[in-house]
């Protein structure tokens, strides 16, 4: 929790202690009767302005988040209390009878006491779940602007609409290295971030009812600085920079991974990361008004059909990349356009996590414009399973997703369909590719700690050195494009080390559980 939030919730709890057991009149009065501003040293103003100064400047400079809400509701029903008393005591005659009925009064008190601390309780657990985080700082020596942009496809129909005359539309952003002088709005991460980060957490939990709710609770991403600004001339040098695609994995969006993003443009790269309609978390909108996102994992589908659906998707968000990719050479070679000249379309690379990896990796064998490719903890859907790619690849696995195709590999354990065809796809992707391909793990890591997901709740899903899984993600990201596409020599790549956490490079990537 903040700060002022913590202030709001302790001056509650204060305020509540003492209006419920009436406790004010016994130490104030003495005080009250004997100064001459009798009327202003009454307990009940005294403790309106304790209870609502920490809340107006939590409003104001903190602003406000949806899990503070109990705590604002306290806020209000106490200020009321307090306002009723004060008009009722300045009324009250001396002689007035008083209404006695000491059963229900303490049944009352009792009641509101245990109702107000419950809902303390409920902001205080639900703001240190959900902190709200700070992304670590970009390491390049380039401030970083955005953008954003919306394309239709005319020459391919979607084939996940029953409507035949629907045509392939996409969205994604451009983050770009610009001067450190560059005067924009800072941009924060985007709301449609609260929207893909609440189908994956209504995924984990196995309830679709409860997205809208997790939609709300993520509200506060509006408050995180991704430390880029929107906006900016985008810097030239000679011969432009490199390209770096992102595609993000199935209910995952664009926006799931912008501290990456960031610190790649800051190292001087020019990074596009696409939201595929329908299988993207993120909302994408359509030309015709309409937003579609992945939407509900289907219950009846079967294993294999789902496979097939993802091989689909794959190809799909390949063809994706391809015809961003043709966009991009027009913009380079458009003088009246901002980013005329500032692409080097010889250096292009993919990257993905999850779904959105076996997506780059597609690329990589469909265009040969692409250089070299990341997936990072994703299944090797798509014909590269069978053919393998031509280009340098990196293969980033959770130590959670090598230790099931060891156990898949092995036998030694029930394992469904997936499991085994993910250990068979990782077999032959490897020693079918004809590029040089490594694959990472990083200590201690799961699928989600990949993505700005395990920020958002680190106690609920073990990984508490987030900060450092997204350092050491960055260092084997930027040590591989690098590499492959300035022609650096590597620092990291094929070499166990800590950057700062635990990197070790599989000796057989194809088999993970050979060390």
């Amino acid at each position: 929790m903040r700060t002022l939030e913590i202030a709001v919730v302790a001056m509650d709890a204060v305020v509540l202690l003492l209006t419920v057991f009436r406790l004010p009149p016994r130490w104030w009065q003495a005080a009250s009767k004997a100064s001459s501003m009798r009327r202003w040293l009454r307990a009940e103003p005294v403790l309106l302005a304790v209870l609502l100064l920490p809340l107006l400047a939590h409003l104001v400079i903190a602003r406000h988040r949806f899990v503070m809400i109990p705590a604002y509701a306290v806020t209000v029903a106490l200020a009321c209390v307090l306002l009723t008393r004060w008009f009722r005591r300045a009324r009250r005659t001396a002689d007035a009878p008083r209404r006695r009925r000491p059963v229900l009064r303490v049944l009352g008190r009792v009641t509101a006491m245990m109702a107000g601390a419950l809902a303390l309780a409920v902001s205080s657990a639900a703001g240190f779940l959900l902190p709200v985080f700070k992304l670590p700082t970009p390491t390049g020596p380039y401030a970083v602007g955005y953008t954003e942009e919306h394309l239709t496809d005319s020459s391919r129909q979607e084939w996940t609409t029953p409507d035949e005359d629907d045509l392939r539309e996409v969205e994604f952003s451009i983050w770009y290295p610009t001067e450190a002088t560059t005067q924009g709005r800072p941009l924060a991460l985007d709301r449609r971030l609260a929207k893909s980060a609440a189908l994956s957490a209504s995924d984990l939990t196995g309830s679709s009812r409860a997205r809208g709710a997790l939609e709300n609770l993520f509200d506060y991403f509006r408050l995180i600085d991704t430390h880029a600004v929107r906006g900016g001339e985008v810097v030239q040098v000679p011969g432009g920079f490199p390209v770096i695609f992102y595609s993000p994995g199935a209910g995952s969006g664009r926006f799931d991974n912008t501290s990456l993003m960031v610190d790649l443009a800051s190292q001087g790269y020019v990074v596009v990361a696409v939201d595929h309609p329908y299988t993207s978390g993120a909302p994408v909108s359509l030309s015709s008004g309409r937003q579609v996102d992945r939407g509900p994992r289907d219950p009846s589908a079967t294993e294999a059909n789902w496979l097939d659906r993802a091989s689909r998707s794959v190809s799909t968000n390949s063809a994706d990349l391809s015809f961003i990719l043709d966009h991009l050479t027009a913009l380079n070679a458009d003088p009246g356009n901002p980013f005329h000249h500032r692409f080097n379309l010889d250096s292009v690379g993919a990257m993905g996590f999850s779904l959105g990896g076996a997506s780059a990796e597609q690329a990589l064998a469909d265009d040969p414009r692409f250089d070299a490719g990341i997936n990072v903890d994703g299944t090797h859907f798509g014909t590269v399973r069978d053919t393998g790619v031509p280009t340098p690849s990196l293969n980033i696995l959770s130590t959670d997703h090598v230790a099931d195709i060891s156990k898949a590999r092995k036998g030694e354990q029930d394992q469904d369909e997936g499991s085994i065809e993910d250990a068979r796809f990782q077999e032959q992707f490897h020693d079918r590719s004809t590029g040089p391909t490594w694959a990472a793990t990083i200590e201690d890591t799961n699928h989600f700690s990949h993505d700005l997901f395990s920020f958002v709740v680190p106690a609920l899903n073990g990984n508490t050195v987030q900060p450092q899984t997204e350092e050491t993600i960055r260092a084997l990201v930027s040590d591989f494009f690098n590499h492959t596409l300035r022609g650096q020599e590597p620092r990291l790549l094929g070499h166990d080390s800590a950057v700062p956490r635990k990197v070790h490079f599989l000796p057989d990537p194809a088999r993970p559980d050979v060390q």
